[in-house]
């Protein structure tokens, strides 16, 4: 399961708003007619504020699936920027749950469980803000699968 499609749009989406403010602040830096004042600084404000939260909004490349007895995850930011490639590789038999925590579309995580001896360790968070309705679903549907592997 992977938010291949879903990352992809966000990424053009934020790219197509960089580019346009960076545009807007570049002619109103050079063009006589359009030097204006509250039109360069408001230009320049909405180009740092969009990759301000392009690259801290939490937007992730996310890969999950199951192999030899294990669940791995990979992930890194769609930023084309300061990436970087992680993975986890959690067994399958110490899977306890997960849980997404945060606002729907602006840094919302997902939090993994595993049990280590009589207790309970958490992951790191990863964010999952690229996520669709059918991403989130077929997120669902593979833990409930990796679950009821675990049960039987």
């Amino acid at each position: 399961m992977n938010n291949r499609k879903t990352a992809g749009k966000i990424q053009l989406i934020f790219t197509f708003f960089v580019l346009a403010f960076l545009a807007l602040w570049i002619c109103s830096l050079t063009i006589m007619g359009l030097k204006l004042t509250w039109l360069q600084w408001s230009s320049a404000i909405l180009f740092a504020l969009t990759v301000f939260g392009f690259m801290y909004g939490g937007y992730f490349y996310f890969d999950i699936e199951e192999k030899d007895k294990h669940i791995e995850l990979k992930f890194y930011n769609t930023f084309p920027f300061t990436r970087e490639f992680k993975m986890f590789r959690i067994p399958v038999s110490s899977f306890i749950k997960y849980e997404i925590e945060g606002a729907k579309y602006y840094r919302r995580k997902l939090f993994l469980f595993q049990k280590q001896g009589k207790q309970m360790a958490k992951y790191p968070p990863i964010m999952v803000s690229a996520f669709s309705k059918e991403n989130n679903e077929a997120l669902r549907k593979f833990f409930a699968k990796v679950k009821k592997g675990v049960s039987k």
